[in-house]
């Protein structure tokens, strides 16, 4: 507390009375009292005829300020007495209670202190380590942030550049597919107007016949009737004459009558009449078709979720189903089951009970690391007893894990399949109309596997599911 009134004291004396901040070219009137040169030139103004001094209001001369030297040394001490110690070259702050180097660091208040804050009651229960061994830590800690950063940064970067392109791909997938929707469509609406020509041609040329028949037919009746009036007009004529006239010629009048008896020959023949009757027929079935068109296009464009469960009566004896009938597991033992007709004898195959004939369907299965397995639809009809070939050919269009690859039974491309990441979810798309089965990653989105322009045969279609060797398979629900 000394020191502190002493510094005050010592500031209160180097301080110039007029600006209040330390004496700058100290100068000393004739009254002994000293002022800041420019202070007490600016405080009398320009030759000044009468000046005192700002603090006694005695009486001086302008012209006999004297610079106080001695003054002057003494304020730049106490400069450097009152300023805290510059320790540049150290590299310390100082601490401003104790105006000693912060040359500690307190890692539970994060904070710089001193030797004395230390050894205070504050800080002396903290953990308390040098600058510089705190100063390494916090280095070592950006250090290890930079590189998680940096590699989030990679990271961020590749999904960025894989975003693009996947997204790129999808644009041009698009485009292609909506090439082929407006070419089908250009066919159909092609395909459509000729039918429509050659129906409206055929009513014409129908029109036609059916005119020139009438006006043929006309003209035959009226020649009937002239000749029928003709014949009834002589006969009245007969009938007015004598017995002796009326009996001449009467046996050629009578044989005429008895020619002039009419028979409709018909104008329009059976043939015509069918035309006619086909025609009458082709505004109904076109309605019916419109109709059908639009049911299909309709269950064509929506993609329905399937809610699929496993049909035990055509699972193998050595697969064990759960009590909803939702996944399916390989069991070592053969089960003492009824070998009936629909159940697989010989692979351990399992079948869905939902059957698809139309539309648009998926449903998602749950799958293991463990070999082997696959899913995908099956004809209602294919084998199932003995041995035989799991491939399109026989019925069946599917993909799955087997010699530690995942792969797809088509013969073309009984390949394994590149996978960027460990399958979790399938997901099963069928287009009954359109012959398609698609296999997606149900969490990525990505397709693993497309069989285009598969042969159904118009035959229901029933999901189907293959597992061994310890394999499992979830249903979704």
């Amino acid at each position: 507390m000394a020191a502190d009134s002493y510094g005050k004291r010592l500031r209160d004396e180097v301080t110039c009375p007029v600006c209040l901040e330390y004496f700058t070219d100290p100068v000393t009137l004739d009254c002994g009292h000293n002022f800041c040169k420019g202070c007490i030139t600016m405080y009398w103004g320009e030759a000044p005829s009468d000046a005192t001094c700002p603090q006694c209001r005695e009486r001086v001369q302008p012209g006999n300020l004297r610079p106080n030297r001695q003054l002057a040394s003494v304020v730049q001490i106490a400069k450097e007495l009152n300023e805290p110690p510059k320790l540049a070259a150290s590299g310390w702050g100082v601490c401003e209670r104790h105006q000693e180097p912060l040359k500690l660091f307190c890692q539970d208040d994060q904070a710089p202190i001193c030797v004395v804050c230390d050894r205070s009651k504050e800080h002396r229960p903290h953990r308390v380590v040098p600058v510089e061994e705190a100063a390494q830590e916090i280095k070592d800690q950006i250090s290890c942030s930079l590189e998680i950063l940096r590699k989030e940064r990679e990271k961020i970067l590749l999904f960025k550049a894989e975003n693009e392109k996947e997204s790129q791909d999808l644009l041009i997938q698009m485009q292609e597919e909506r090439e082929k929707t407006a070419a089908a469509f250009r066919q159909v609406r092609q395909f459509l107007e000729e039918q429509e020509k050659l129906l409206l041609a055929g009513t014409e040329e129908v029109e036609k016949e059916i005119a020139m028949r009438r006006e043929e037919h006309l003209v035959r009746l009226s020649g009937e009737l002239s000749s029928l009036d003709s014949l009834i007009q002589e006969l009245e004529e007969k009938q007015q004459q004598s017995a002796s006239e009326l009996l001449q010629n009467l046996g050629s009048i009578l044989e005429r009558c008895q020619k002039e008896s009419f028979e409709n020959p018909g104008a329009f023949p059976v043939a015509l009449k069918w035309r006619i009757h086909d025609f009458c027929d082709i505004n109904p079935f076109l309605e019916t078709l419109m109709k059908k068109f639009k049911d299909s296009l309709v269950s064509g464009l929506q993609l329905q979720e399937a809610k699929v469960t496993l049909d035990p009566d055509t699972a193998h004896p050595k697969l064990i189903l759960s009590e909803d009938h939702k996944s399916v597991r390989y069991g070592d033992e053969w089960q003492d089951l009824c070998d009936k007709p629909e159940r697989f004898d010989y692979w351990c195959f399992v079948l869905g009970r939902e059957g698809f004939t139309a539309g648009r369907h998926f449903w998602e299965v749950t799958v293991g690391s463990e070999e082997a397995w696959s899913v995908g639809i099956a004809r209602k009809s294919v084998r199932r007893k003995g041995d035989f070939d799991c491939s399109p050919k026989e019925g069946i269009w599917d993909m799955g894990m087997w010699a530690g690859k995942c792969r797809v039974s088509n013969p073309v491309d009984n390949a394994s399949l590149s996978l960027s990441q460990e399958l979790k979810r399938i997901r099963v798309t069928l287009n009954c109309t359109g012959g398609r089965v698609s296999f997606f990653d149900a969490d990525t989105g990505a397709q693993l596997y497309l069989y285009s322009e598969a042969s159904f045969c118009e035959e229901t279609l029933l999901p189907f599911f293959y597992v061994v060797n310890g394999g499992h398979l979830t249903l979704c629900p």
